[in-house]
């Protein structure tokens, strides 16, 4: 029943990140590349946070003509940006039954491919964190600490970057990789952590600390 609205939080993927591409695609498939491409536009100016700190509400609407209106909000700073998509963009009956049985068709294999690709993104998040974390307090390691957190960062890397012959048995081994990486990094997070809060504290006396 029309109108109707729909509305999604997004969040940023890198550091910093200050802006964020919007996609609006049509179609019932997994894959981006699968469906309709209908619009792009940017919000810029979103506050530069930690990866995925930022929330970005991202709204669907259909008015009554079958006027497709897209809005981007980021909730901190209120900044938005809007895109407008007319009618005429819309399909044949046709086109939208062919479109609806090519979904059924490829549904098992297009599931595979995308928790493959979000296993990817997860992966290349966490290597991203883990490096960062290693420029900036690689002191805080022994040589051998550092050496096991640096292997396991290699082998994750490598498996990112195999070729893929089996969606399912590459996402299960990145998981894997991933897994032992968090593993391998969590000593070394909870040393950034007291190492944080030690400088936090330093030069506080117990009154100031308890205020």
């Amino acid at each position: 029943t029309l109108p109707i609205a729909r509305a999604q939080d997004f969040t940023t993927y890198k550091d910093g990140q200050t802006a964020m591409t919007i996609h609006v695609l049509q179609g019932e498939r997994e894959l981006v590349k699968d469906c309709r491409s209908l619009a792009k536009f940017t919000l810029r100016g979103i506050p530069p946070m930690v990866a995925s700190q930022a929330r970005v509400r991202i709204t669907y609407q259909i008015d009554a003509d079958g006027l497709l209106s897209v809005s981007a909000r980021e909730l901190t700073t209120g900044i938005s940006s809007s895109i407008e998509v007319k009618p005429s963009f819309g399909l044949e009956d046709s086109e939208i039954s062919r479109m609806l049985q090519e979904s059924v068709n490829n549904a098992k294999d297009d599931v595979k491919v995308r928790l493959y690709q979000e296993a990817l993104v997860d992966a290349n998040a966490l290597l991203e964190s883990v490096e960062k974390a290693l420029l900036e307090d690689y002191d805080l390691l022994s040589e051998e600490e550092a050496q096991t957190i640096n292997n396991a960062c290699m082998r994750l890397k490598v498996a990112i970057n195999k070729p893929v012959t089996n969606y399912d048995e590459a996402k299960a081994n990145i998981a894997k990789l991933s897994s032992e990486l968090n593993s391998t990094s969590d000593d070394f997070a909870n040393k950034r952590m007291d190492n944080a809060i030690r400088k936090a504290l330093a030069g506080k006396s117990v009154d100031e600390i308890s205020e």
